[in-house]
């Protein structure tokens, strides 16, 4: 799969030193190996975009400059610090300053499973990983430590770069592994909060006397990195949000929502005894930075779903959208849309009805049911408010009512509820809690002939797009399911595959197996329309790592003449002959690769005399006729000729 760039943090919203805010697009993996055991971890990719906006932001903690040394000269540290120090930030930056054929990466699993997590085999040649362990308990860290000496190994044999961040003050490190650790100590906390803001065109200069007056504290002593990123952001936010603000207004904005984001919205709430305030308040934190228009429309079909009464007013007595929304504390900004002075204060207020109104959780879900349904939204706002309801309900463990959406939207809908469905999935399958689950589903979907054809479509674009970022090897299996039951003339499922597999040798490798496996036992169609897309003479013969044809893998030739073996006793002529004579006219284009190509198709036709004949006869028109022959003579047991098996 080729490597991806997403589309990077503008302003003072993104990570700043910290350990947090990554997004992943396609894994990587240029190399070739046998398939993957059961239970080895994803390598999540660090987006290059996030990597180089970090770089530009980032303040060297004290002792960053000995670590760079031990990473550098032994290829493993062990990076040791206080939580705050910024220890994640520390060892992405590392690991982004060091050359490498591909992006940083995340070892990540499902379970602590510390043999997974280390079984070395996923690593390539020059990668660089990183190995996140500080909230390890002591379980998982002595497993952990046990295997972290061959890992190293593996690490120097390939040229790769590894850092593993230890649980703070570890005792049980052995001597060898000791002489890896370095500590970093938090840097200036002021210092980077001036980087930050600068960067972000912060007119940090003319401000500078009140705002070292305001924040001085707040970002020195100890004080997590953490917390100074976000206090960075929250600045950003607020001047964004009040350009003609003065420093000490956006310093009271950041600061309030910094400490007291919960106690607000709780005010906020009780402030709000008309139920259509509130029915807006909500509105507002779940659509923040709309139009007003589409506020107003979503906060009338929340009071319809919640069964509010009607305001029977006359509607020149009644207050304007201008007057309520200052009554819930949200303004108008430059672009015409409505939103809170900050995005932290929108997710505390829904929260807030979420969490303290669970009641009312089934009539969100349908209002946001209906609002995508039902409102002419922009694609934005649809989007905003599929966002935070998936937001919420992950949060809440609600798992089930957001497959339940998705099904619904994907059930041969119009596009846009298809589009919304994908967008349900991709937030449950990106969520760290709930991604084994959604993962799960989207199998027993896949492996469905009942499903739908837009939720096979949905199911299609997150097994690519999603799934394939962290779980490559699940995707693939997925993706294999749709293609195999895919109606006629739908392509999209197939194409996806191949565009996956033929991307990475491992996943091209993998996918030849499990077409053999199944060949024999199964009369998928599909199969046989994707064992010629994989099985062509161009990619097989395609030098692995090694410099070796890849068909020259030993374990690789016994699939591929099972899958040809299949093909030849089960398929018509047909299906399997337009492959045979690329075979055929490979094996007489070149001599080097012809003993491999003809003896793996002698050994897969010589259970059937009339495929042996059909070879032979095929091959007539090549000068290795005669020779083809002897090998068919051979399989018959009439000579022994030399065979490349």
């Amino acid at each position: 799969m080729s490597e991806s760039t997403w589309t990077g943090v503008q302003g003072s919203t993104g990570p700043l030193n910290t350990g947090t805010g990554d997004q992943h697009n396609h894994l990587t993996q240029n190399y070739f190996h046998d398939v993957a055991p059961p239970g080895a971890p994803p390598l999540r990719p660090l987006a290059a975009d996030h990597l180089r906006w970090l770089d530009r932001r980032f303040v060297p903690p004290f002792g960053m400059t000995d670590a760079q040394d031990v990473l550098s000269t032994t290829g493993t540290l062990l990076l040791d610090g206080a939580p705050g120090s910024g220890r994640n930030a520390t060892a992405r930056v590392l690991l982004h300053r060091t050359p490498g054929p591909r992006v940083p990466r995340t070892i990540t699993v499902d379970r602590q499973d510390a043999d997974a997590e280390l079984d070395g085999s996923y690593l390539g040649e020059g990668d660089r990983l990183l190995l996140d362990l500080a909230d390890a308990g002591p379980d998982r860290w002595e497993a952990a430590h046990d295997r972290l000496p061959a890992l190293h190994q593996v690490v120097q044999e390939r040229g790769a770069r590894l850092v593993v961040i230890v649980p703070h003050g570890t005792t049980r490190l052995s001597n060898e592994l000791a002489a890896h650790r370095r500590t970093i100590v938090r840097p200036s906390g002021w210092v980077v909060l001036s980087l930050a803001l600068r960067c972000d065109d912060f007119p940090l200069a003319e401000h500078i006397e009140e705002l070292t007056g305001q924040l001085h504290a707040r970002v020195t002593g100890d004080r997590p990195m953490g917390e100074v990123a976000r206090l960075a952001r929250l600045l950003g936010e607020a001047r964004r949000s009040a350009p003609r603000g003065s420093a000490a207004s956006w310093c009271a904005a950041a600061l309030a929502d910094l400490h007291d984001l919960a106690a607000r919205a709780a005010s906020a709430f009780g402030d709000l005894s008309d139920g259509r305030a509130r029915a807006l308040l909500f509105t507002t934190a779940m659509l923040s930075g709309t139009r007003p228009e589409a506020l107003h429309a979503a906060s009338e079909e929340l009071l319809k779903e919640v069964g509010h009464p009607e305001d029977h007013r006359p509607l020149l007595e009644q207050e304007d959208l201008a007057q309520r929304f200052v009554s819930i504390r949200a303004f108008p900004r430059d672009d015409g849309t409505v939103a809170f002075e900050t995005a932290d204060y929108a997710a505390a207020v829904r929260t807030h009805f979420w969490r303290h109104l669970p009641g009312m959780r089934p009539a969100f879900r349908a209002w946001v049911d209906r609002s995508v349904r039902l409102l002419d939204l922009t694609s934005y706002e649809r989007d905003t408010l599929i966002a935070c309801c998936a937001e919420q309900c992950l949060a809440a463990g609600q798992y089930e009512p957001l497959l339940a959406l998705a099904q619904e939207w994907a059930g041969d809908g119009p596009p846009r509820l298809v589009q919304a469905a994908i967008q349900i999935l991709g937030h449950g399958l990106s969520d760290a809690g709930a991604g084994r689950t959604f993962r799960q589903r989207v199998y027993d979907w896949a492996t469905d002939a009942r499903v739908p054809s837009g939720l096979a479509g949905a199911l299609v674009s997150v097994s690519a797009e999603v799934i394939a970022s962290t779980h490559p090897d699940q995707a693939l299996v997925r993706l294999h399911h749709l293609a195999r039951r895919a109606p006629d003339g739908e392509d999209g499922a197939r194409v996806r595959l191949l565009t996956l597999a033929l991307a990475e040798p491992r996943l091209h490798r993998l996918l030849l197996v499990r077409l053999a496996d199944d060949l024999s036992r199964h009369r998928w169609l599909a199969d046989v329309s994707l064992f010629r897309a994989c099985a062509a003479p161009g990619l097989l013969l395609a030098p692995a790592t090694d410099g070796r044809p890849v068909l020259e893998a030993q374990g690789l030739r016994v699939h591929v003449a099972g899958a040809w073996r299949a093909l030849l006793a089960h398929r018509p002529e047909t299906e399997w002959l337009p492959l045979a004579e690329e075979w055929m006219t490979a094996a007489g284009r070149t001599a080097a690769h012809q003993d491999i190509l003809l003896d793996l198709l002698v050994r897969a036709a010589e259970p059937s005399p009339a495929a042996l004949a059909r070879l032979y006869t095929l091959s007539l028109r090549h000068r290795y006729a005669q020779r083809l022959r002897r090998k068919i003579d051979a399989a018959q047991g009439f000579k022994t000729v030399p065979s490349s098996f």
